[in-house]
């Protein structure tokens, strides 16, 4: 005799609990497997009879954009400015004035004005009421990306 036979002869209604129980499972599967495939067949129904809606691309991306090219081109560009006096070299971010702010440089607290025709810069300092002004020569003017590699390195 085989094992399940000796426990049905041994132990009936343990025998029949586990058996009740398997027959039990076997039917709660089967009914799920039946809900899974029609609520599968529901979804499929409900995909077909769905109107297909275009969707429009938006448009906030491309405000955006512009928005970003408008900022930058209203901003004044920083650039580097290597100027000398007297066999001293000395090399700063400028910022140029724009819509009535004033030029200045970031190393300094002095007023900044450049003649770019005689490629002079004077920074003037107001001590005790009375103003004193320094020519500097101007060696090399460098962009707006030698800019901010130097000013990303400070």
């Amino acid at each position: 005799m085989n094992s399940p036979q000796k426990q049905q002869l041994l132990n009936k209604e343990e025998f029949q609990k586990q058996l009740r129980q398997k027959q039990q499972k076997a039917a709660i599967d089967k009914q799920q497997a039946l809900i899974k495939q029609k609520m599968a067949q529901i979804q499929a129904a409900q995909a077909a009879q769905a109107p297909v809606v275009a969707k429009k691309p938006s448009k906030a991306k491309w405000y955006f954009l512009a928005l970003l090219a408008l900022v930058a081109a209203l901003l004044p560009y920083p650039k580097i400015i290597t100027y000398e006096k007297l066999g001293v070299v000395a090399e700063s971010i400028y910022i140029p004035s724009r819509f009535g702010s004033k030029a200045f440089l970031l190393d300094t607290n002095a007023e900044v004005q450049v003649d770019g025709q005689n490629r002079w810069l004077y920074l003037c300092n107001t001590l005790q009421g009375q103003r004193h002004c320094n020519r500097y020569d101007i060696v090399d003017t460098q962009g707006f990306f030698a800019a901010v590699g130097k000013y990303l390195e400070q």
